[in-house]
């Protein structure tokens, strides 16, 4: 007495007890006297395929069971570690020996204290960088109501480098006072809580003072060096986000070999490992933020490493953010006027850019 079928949208036909639709329909009870739209007693299914039994003449819907909620492996900036094979610590230790290979590791899980700015000979002098980059952090510190100064000084050895430092900030970021270093999430001494009915919040590790977004991990990195947060860069968020909301910012820290997740997953469901980086404060809508294809979509403020200046966009053309063993290898060259260099490992290009600026383009 039970049956289901599936049929064209523009056609309905009655075959005996059998009603064919355009969607799916149950029988709870045998088929019986009609009503004037032709159906007695019948709920409409979904389209998917559904798993049934049979329950004397009545046809079961079972319900699937809902996946069990999987939480996110929340870390701080502190927790982070590198991992090397056995065969290369191996190595490594009997090179430099297991306590400068230790310290090597856990300096490299830090973010640099400095920014460097490689300035083009070509095209201005190193005191012309200089006094502008003086200027540009004045004026940011000003309009984002920052409290971190930032000094600019020549580099002692590279005479065209420059480095710009928060002048309160020590080269480990750890023993900063009030570093963020430790910290899963943003302080909360208020006891804020804008999460009253996600009970389960606290223990997921996400923050209840604050929405959260996810970025991935090159954005993160880029984050920890100054960068402001592109549209392009966010890959899950909290519902309800608003403009000009302060939001805790993560970074995602899977292995590449991982499956990546669609942009514009709900945090609830995020599932991963991620790092907190910061806050900053939102520049557009969520629905925004995974519509645009272009355009900062979140405004960094404090960062858990050592203060960084935002410099994108900034003189672009008379100097080059590099980092500083990349500096040093066009100075190891020491490249003339005349020599043929051939970089058989250009992209993108900055170190043959650099040698370019050594040798006067010559």
């Amino acid at each position: 007495h039970t049956h289901t079928s599936k049929l064209s949208h523009k056609s309905s036909t009655r075959i005996g007890s059998r009603i064919q639709t355009g969607s799916i329909y149950r029988w709870i009870n045998p088929p019986g006297p009609r009503t004037g739209n032709g159906f007695r007693n019948c709920d409409r299914l979904p389209r998917e395929s559904q798993k049934t039994r049979r329950e004397g003449d009545t046809t079961v819907r079972l319900r699937r069971r809902r996946p069990s909620v999987m939480s996110a492996e929340i870390l701080s900036l502190g927790e982070l570690q590198i991992h090397l094979s056995e065969g290369v610590r191996d190595h490594l230790s009997a090179q430099c020996g297991d306590a400068l290979l230790s310290s090597i590791l856990d300096r490299m899980t830090q973010s640099p204290a400095d920014t460097c700015c490689r300035v083009n000979l070509l095209k201005s002098s190193v005191d012309e960088v200089m006094d502008a980059l003086r200027e540009h952090v004045i004026e940011s510190r000003e309009e984002r109501r920052c409290a971190d100064r930032f000094s600019v000084k020549r580099h002692d050895v590279f005479k065209d480098l420059v480095l710009v430092r928060a002048e309160d900030d020590s080269s480990d970021s750890r023993s900063t006072s009030g570093s963020w270093y430790h910290r899963r999430g943003p302080p909360n001494p208020e006891g804020k809580d804008i999460f009253p009915r996600w009970l389960k919040r606290t223990e997921l590790g996400w923050p209840v003072s604050h929405r959260a977004v996810v970025v991935d991990r090159f954005c993160g990195e880029a984050v920890l060096r100054g960068a402001d947060i592109f549209v392009k860069g966010v890959i899950s968020a909290d519902s309800g986000l608003s403009s000009d909301e302060d939001v805790a910012v993560y970074a995602d820290i899977r292995a590449p070999s991982v499956k990546s997740i669609a942009r514009g997953l709900v945090l609830e469901k995020y599932s991963g490992q991620c790092v907190f980086l910061g806050v900053g404060t939102l520049c557009c809508k969520r629905a925004e933020l995974f519509s645009r294809n272009s355009g900062v979509g979140v405004r960094m403020g404090r960062i858990a490493g050592p203060p960084q200046p935002s410099l994108n966009g900034i003189l672009s053309t008379q100097h080059m953010l590099q980092n500083l063993p990349s500096v040093a290898v066009a100075h190891a060259l020491e490249p003339r006027p005349g020599d043929v260099i051939m970089d058989m490992c250009c992209a993108p290009g900055g170190k043959t850019s650099h040698i370019a600026s050594l040798v006067g383009n010559r």
